[in-house]
């Protein structure tokens, strides 16, 4: 039985939510399936890891949750365990932001949830509740994504509507550990109208037991700008789909991701840009660190339409490999339809650079420090633009936990 079958048949045993959007959603993945690891865009990503899924219903309850990362100074806190919002971890204020979850957005095959979105289908039918936050002012919103331990699946759901001029700052961190056999299935999707901006700071640290499964979808608006920090060191084996259209003229997406990983770790991005009106921009950058046996992937597939003149896109993707079993495929893609674009791309894999080595053991720096120092360089780029400095403090740590060393782990602690 295919997981497909297997998700539809254990969705008899849940309690109707809304008829006629569950009989909608099976539908679209009775019809669409879920990929299979043939797929194009799916050979980096380790799918016969959630072969192992054993429940695909939220647990009936959630084990107590312990302990909670620091606040984040100046911004409204919600928290959700399971999938479930908990009200006595959130801030009163920051509960008054959310909508009603019945009016989540319905699925519908031209709203992202085709193609390499299909995972999304799975959080449409089993997640009961989300984070939706319809921003009318500017706001500074820290969500956290809890996963409890309890025997079952998690579907944390996200979506954010900013109005015109509306300038935001969303926190979104996913920790925790899902039972045996279960795993993390989230969507997250962003609408900006004209002149809005967000900056979405995105933490994935699951416990490495943890198979997380993302999906991301944006849509800009005229002169919009989103603005995305993603690091991922978690989870054994990680999934990011996102897909951002700019509909908008002049919108704008920057787009700035990490991945540090060791062991056996498996973690995998595709990243779709869809260029549809003038003077759009993009620029992408990844810095990813396979360590052991880790393997990383990342796919960066930019179309920019016969309609998006004037657009400018730059890429740059780069891996370093730290084991002789580790590993790091980088695809950049650029599908252009017009002659007034400006465009850059490029993708480099490698070793730590020997030349920079040799340099910082002639200025007395021992092995292992001027090691440490250059993988921490080469990540600088994506921690530097974490703006929150609690924040970038606590990636930090997370990705020196992932590198085998020593001297980063002390020097963090």
């Amino acid at each position: 039985m295919t997981l497909r079958e297997r998700a539809l048949q254990e969705l008899q045993r849940q309690p109707m939510r809304s008829a006629g959007m569950v009989a909608q959603t099976a539908q679209l993945l009775d019809q669409h399936g879920l990929p299979q690891p043939r797929d194009e865009y799916w050979r980096n990503a380790n799918l016969r890891a959630f072969e192992q899924v054993t429940q695909f219903l939220p647990p009936a309850h959630s084990s107590a949750v312990t302990s909670l990362p620091a606040p984040l100074p100046g911004f409204q806190r919600l928290v959700f365990v399971d999938g479930r919002r908990a009200a006595q971890l959130s801030d009163a204020a920051a509960l008054q932001l959310l909508a009603d979850p019945a009016a989540w957005p319905a699925p519908a095959d031209d709203q992202g949830y085709r193609d390499d979105q299909r995972f999304a289908l799975l959080n449409a039918l089993f997640g009961s509740d989300g984070a939706q936050l319809q921003l009318r002012q500017d706001a500074a919103v820290e969500l956290l994504f809890i996963a409890s331990g309890a025997a079952g699946s998690s579907y944390p759901r996200l979506a954010v509507q900013l109005a015109d001029g509306v300038q935001a700052r969303l926190v979104e961190r996913h920790l925790g550990a899902p039972a045996a056999g279960g795993f993390i299935c989230t969507q997250t999707r962003v609408e900006l109208q004209r002149n809005a901006r967000l900056d979405h700071y995105r933490l994935q640290d699951c416990d490495a037991s943890a198979l997380w499964m993302d999906t991301l979808f944006a849509r800009l608006d005229a002169h919009a700008h989103y603005d995305v920090r993603l690091l991922g060191v978690g989870a054994a084996t990680a999934r990011c789909s996102a897909e951002v259209v700019l509909s908008g003229a002049q919108a704008e997406l920057t787009w700035r991701s990490m991945a540090a990983l060791d062991a056996r770790q498996v973690g995998d991005t595709l990243l779709r840009v869809r260029h549809e009106a003038p003077g759009t921009r993009t620029s992408q950058l990844f810095r990813g660190i396979a360590v052991g046996q880790a393997r990383i992937g990342f796919d960066a597939d930019v179309r920019v339409s016969a309609a998006a003149a004037g657009t400018r896109v730059s890429q740059s993707l780069r891996g370093l490999i730290e084991g002789a079993e580790s590993g790091i495929n980088l695809r950049p893609r650029l599908t252009i339809h017009t002659d007034d674009i400006q465009a850059s791309h490029g993708a480099t894999t490698g070793q730590l650079d020997e030349n920079l080595l040799f340099y910082l053991l002639s200025r007395g720096l021992d092995v292992a420090t001027a090691r440490a120092l250059l993988k921490w360089a080469f990540l600088g780029d994506v921690l530097s633009a974490i703006e929150i400095p609690e924040l970038r403090r606590e990636a930090e740590r997370a990705a020196a936990g992932h590198l085998s060393d020593q001297l980063l782990d002390g020097a963090l602690s």
